[in-house]
């Protein structure tokens, strides 16, 4: 009755109207609703973007009548988005398993134009919206040299932060604030402790990076963290995010949940039972912060769940332990460094996010190499700190831990003026940095 000429579409909530869907072969497909939306009062339970994500891999499976049907079929994202939402949903919204990595085509919008004041304008900003690159997805620079020239790129990138001193703005718990604060200046960064949410944008401005820390977040945490994280994705700048304790209570897996699905998080850094909390497996215990995963286990299943949720997430996670785990879902670094102080001193696991959020503000288009740099400068620094003379426990530990990491500032001295170089601890980072395929 329609003609030959015109095209076919179905909205799809779930894994059973996908299926109706790919019988029909209809020429595209709504999936959603992503958010909550007031034009449809009797919508489906929003699927958010990790829904969206999971819906999309399903979809790449079904044959259809072309029998690659899934693949091809234009996908557009509908319910709930507006102009504070659009690069995210545009940019998480990816299959993550399935070697099409189906996209998003576009997004459907209703109230979003309808209640501008100017529809046309609206409705071209939003286009504008949908064909960029969101700031805070950089194009990377993802090569990776082994030996003594990977170490100069590490070394590069803690000489920029020591060169550049970028403001590192904690959002973070209240047991570690002067701990975090002193590592970061330690490194050669500039802390700022504010939870202040008018502040947000201001912090935002100064382009460096943001670190949200679940440890002691209050009733009050959601609204600041979010807003942050709004503001720190607007201008393209790192966000670390640490899920203290996810897997310890209900309340604090639900607002780990909503900080990953709400904006995007370039590190989300963690112990084994936090990363598989975020990661959705139900079977995590966690002690307080402590993780009490079955160390027991397959020990490369910790790599594949930290694969899979950087896979998913389209970001860097670090799982950390007696060996920590860095990966962006491609490239997987096994890096076995530190000391047994660590575990010792409150404070030491927070403030490697200071580490990691101050290398990336200032090497954005090379993140991943970035975090492997904070974490083996960090580790390194502990362990040198260790070996000294007059290390005799935590505490004496710990202060030379930090003058350890205030060594660092001499990358950028003149060669003269260096120390001998049998005292330069990190120019063999790379021999504790194993790079893995799994």
């Amino acid at each position: 009755m329609l003609g030959n000429d015109k095209i076919i579409g179905l909205s799809v909530s779930n894994v059973e109207q996908a299926n109706m869907a790919a019988e029909t072969g209809c020429d595209y497909i709504g999936v959603g609703p992503i958010y909550a939306t007031g034009t449809k009062l009797d919508h489906n339970p929003p699927l958010g973007t990790q829904g969206t994500r999971a819906l999309l891999e399903y979809i790449c499976t079904l044959p259809g009548p072309s029998g690659t049907w899934g693949r091809d079929v234009p996908t557009v994202a509908i319910g709930g988005i507006n102009l504070n939402n659009i690069y995210y949903v545009m940019h998480q919204s990816v299959s993550p398993a399935s070697p099409a990595r189906k996209h998003l085509a576009g997004v459907a919008v209703v109230s979003a134009i309808m209640a501008a004041d100017d529809a046309c304008d609206r409705s071209e900003h939003l286009r504008k919206l949908v064909d960029e690159v969101p700031p805070f997805a950089e194009r990377q620079n993802g090569q990776f040299i082994a030996g003594v020239d990977f170490n100069e790129n590490l070394v590069a990138i803690l000489a920029n932060v020591v060169r550049s001193c970028p403001v590192v703005h904690h959002i973070t718990n209240n047991v570690v604030k002067n701990f975090s604060a002193n590592v970061t200046l330690a490194i050669g960064a500039s802390p700022i402790m504010s939870e202040e949410i008018s502040e947000v944008g201001d912090l935002a401005s100064y382009g460096g990076s943001l670190v949200l820390n679940l440890g002691t977040a209050g009733k009050d945490a959601q609204l600041l963290f979010l807003a942050s994280m709004k503001a720190a994705n607007a201008r393209g700048n790192p966000v670390v995010f640490d899920p203290v304790g996810a897997g310890a209570t209900p309340t604090r897996l639900q607002l780990s949940h909503q900080i990953v699905s709400s904006g995007f998080c370039d590190v989300i850094k963690g112990n084994e039972s936090e990363i598989r909390a975020v990661y959705g497996d139900t079977s995590v215990k966690q002690r307080g912060v402590d993780s009490i995963h079955n160390k027991t286990a397959d020990p490369l299943d910790r790599v594949r769940v930290a694969k899979a949720l950087a896979l998913r997430e389209r970001n860097i996670v670090v799982m950390t332990g007696v060996i920590d785990i860095v990966t962006d879902g491609v490239s997987i670094f096994r890096l076995s460094d530190g000391t047994h102080y660590q575990a010792q001193v409150t404070g030491t696991g927070c403030s490697l996010g200071s580490v990691i959020a101050a290398c990336m503000a200032v090497n954005k288009e090379r993140k991943l190499t970035a975090v492997v740099a904070a974490v083996c400068a960090y580790n390194a620094a502990a362990r040198v700190a260790a070996d000294r003379k007059d290390t005799r426990g935590p505490g004496s530990w710990q202060v030379n831990f930090m003058d350890t990491l205030f060594e660092l500032q001499q990358i950028v001295m003149p060669l003269s003026e260096r120390p001998p170089r049998e005292k330069i601890w990190w120019e063999k980072l790379y021999e504790r940095a194993e790079r893995i395929l799994v």
